[in-house]
């Protein structure tokens, strides 16, 4: 694949070549360096995060409002060999996004 990148560029590779030989062909950039006999590009790492910042799907908040709930009784710090105890269901949430 790289072979083909290197052929069809005439041996200039782009930012953008490196980073899909790097991300869809897994090629690490020290091995396309050597190939291509060019030093890493200084920002690639760079450009590598900010295109997954912007690609990343934020992902949705959920809440809930929860100060009407009693205060959650901790029960290993009371006694961390505790293997077995009763519980109350106090309330039960619809998904509430923001």
């Amino acid at each position: 694949m790289l072979e083909k990148v290197i052929k069809k560029r005439k041996g200039k590779l782009t930012l953008d070549d490196w980073i899909v030989c790097m991300q869809s062909h897994g090629i690490p950039a020290d091995k396309i360096s050597e190939v291509v006999k060019a030093p890493i590009p200084q920002n690639l790492y760079y450009e590598i995060a900010m295109k997954q910042e912007r690609t990343a799907k934020k992902q949705e908040q959920i809440l809930y409002q929860t100060t009407h709930l009693p205060e959650t009784d901790n029960l290993f710090y009371k006694d961390h060999n505790m293997m077995e105890f009763d519980a109350t269901i106090v309330d039960v949430f619809k998904n509430v996004t923001q």
